[in-house]
C-alpha cells in the first residue's frame, strides 16, 4: 500500500496559512488601535503629529524589508532542502516531475533548518543573536501591550516564531505607535530589577546552551525552550502585580545582548575563525541567510525604535 502524503501536505499548508492568518490579524490589531486613537484625537480636536506619521512609515518599510529578505532566503531553503532530498532518494528511480509530498513526508524542515544554522560557530554567531532579540522584544512587548491596552499581544509573539522576529517586532512597534498614549500614573517605570529581568536572563541562559546540543538526542526539546519562553512575559502579567513587572532598563537590555555576543564570539575564537569568515557565513546556507537577515533587520529596527519610536 502506498504511503499517503496527506499529513505532510496538511502540516506544510497549515504552516503557511497560519503565517498569513497571523499577519492579517496583526495588521487588523494595528488598524483597530489607530482608529481608536484617531477617534480620541478627533474628540480632543488634535491631529496626528508629523513625527508619529514618519515613524509609522518607517516601521512599515522596515517590516516589508524584513519579510522580503528573510522569506526570500526561506524559500531558497525549501529549494535547497528538496534538492538534498532528491539526491538521496530519487537517484535510480523515475525522476520525472516534482515529488514534494514525499519530500515533506521524509523531511523535518524545522529540525533541518535550525540544525543548519547552529552546526558551526560562525553560523551560531548569527543565530544566537536572534534568540537575544526575541527574549528582549518579548519582554518589551508585554510591558508596552499592558501600558497601551494592546489586545491579543500573543499574536505578535507567535508571528515572530512562525515568520521572523524582526517582521513581528516591527508590526508590534506599529501597534504601539498607533495606540493611545499610556496613563503615566499607571505606567511602571523601567526597573533595575523585576521579574521580567529575571526571565530575560533565564531565557538567554537557556538559549546560549543550544549550540552545544546540536546532533544530540535532546536538541529539539532544548530548542523549543526559548520559543515557548517568548510567551512567558505575557503570562507573568496575569500572575504578578504590575509594580514587580517593570521593563528592564536599557543597561540590562544592552548587557543581555552583550552577553549573547560574548558567547557567540567565544565560540568563533575557540575555533580560530576570523570575523571575515563569520561575515561570509551569511551566504553559506539559505537558513543562515534567512536568520542572518533577520538579525540585521533587528539591529536596524530596534535601533530605530530606540531613537524614533518611544514617546
Amino acid at each position: 500500500m502506498a504511503v499517503s502524503n496527506v499529513r505532510p501536505w496538511a502540516i506544510f499548508t497549515g504552516y503557511m496559512v497560519l503565517a498569513a492568518a497571523l499577519t492579517t490579524k496583526a495588521i487588523a490589531i494595528i488598524r483597530a488601535q489607530r482608529r481608536a486613537r484617531s477617534t480620541g484625537r478627533s474628540a480632543d480636536g488634535a491631529g496626528p503629529a508629523p513625527s508619529g506619521r514618519r515613524a509609522v512609515v518607517l516601521f512599515s518599510l522596515l517590516a516589508a524589508l524584513s519579510l522580503a529578505t528573510t522569506w526570500y532566503h526561506m524559500f531558497r531553503f525549501f529549494e535547497w532542502s528538496y534538492g538534498q532530498w532528491a539526491i538521496a532518494h530519487v537517484a535510480g528511480a523515475d525522476a520525472d516531475g516534482l515529488r514534494l509530498g514525499e519530500w515533506l513526508r521524509d523531511t523535518s524542515l524545522f529540525r533541518q533548518a535550525w540544525a543548519s544554522t547552529l552546526e558551526t560557530a560562525p553560523r551560531a554567531w548569527w543565530s544566537l543573536q536572534i534568540f537575544g532579540f526575541c527574549a528582549n522584544w518579548s519582554v518589551m512587548l508585554a510591558v508596552q501591550s499592558r501600558n497601551r491596552n494592546t489586545p491579543h499581544a500573543w499574536v505578535f509573539i507567535l508571528l515572530g516564531q512562525v515568520v521572523a522576529i524582526s517582521f513581528a517586532a516591527n508590526l508590534s512597534f506599529l501597534a504601539v505607535l498607533c495606540s493611545e498614549l499610556p496613563d503615566r500614573k499607571r505606567t511602571a517605570a523601567p526597573s533595575a530589577f523585576s521579574w521580567h529581568t529575571v526571565l530575560l536572563f533565564g531565557n538567554l541562559l537557556w538559549a546560549t546552551s543550544i549550540p552545544s546540543a546540536v546532533g544530540k538526542p535532546g536538541f529539539m526539546l532544548l530548542l523549543l525552550g526559548p520559543h515557548l519562553l517568548a510567551f512567558a512575559p505575557l503570562l507573568l502579567d496575569r500572575i504578578f502585580p504590575a509594580r514587580t513587572l517593570g521593563e528592564p532598563t536599557w543597561f540590562w537590555k544592552a548587557a543581555s545582548m552583550a552577553w549573547v555576543l560574548g558567547v557567540a564570539f567565544k565560540g568563533v575564537f575557540d575555533e580560530n575563525v576570523t570575523f571575515e569568515i563569520v561575515l561570509q557565513t551569511l551566504y553559506e546556507h539559505p537558513t543562515v541567510s534567512s536568520v542572518g537577515w533577520d538579525v540585521i533587520c533587528c539591529w536596524i529596527s530596534f535601533g530605530a525604535w530606540a531613537v524614533a519610536g518611544l514617546d
